[in-house]
């Protein structure tokens, strides 16, 4: 199937395939409060910042391991932010 432009596919996957599926990927919001998701989601070594509710993949937080900090070396990175109440 040949996508014309500002067409929108949607194709149906289970939720056990989603990080998979989303392959590498720097930054992803997760709105869900399907709890195995997100342990799926914070166990994908493809996410490199995952954030937690209706928070703008490009915001972020500077008290979060970046670039160049000590915890590259020691940790897999890995930045979270979440709104009360979710997750």
């Amino acid at each position: 199937m040949t996508a014309r432009s500002g067409a929108t596919f949607l194709l149906e996957i289970g939720t056990e395939e989603i990080p998979a599926r989303l392959g590498p990927t720097l930054a992803a919001t997760a709105l869900t409060n399907d709890h195995a998701l997100l342990a799926r989601l914070l166990g994908s070594p493809l996410l490199h910042r995952l954030n937690l509710g209706a928070i703008p993949t490009y915001q972020v937080s500077w008290d979060q391991p970046h670039e160049g900090n000590l915890f590259e070396h020691l940790y897999v990175r890995r930045a979270l932010q979440g709104r009360a109440g979710v997750a």
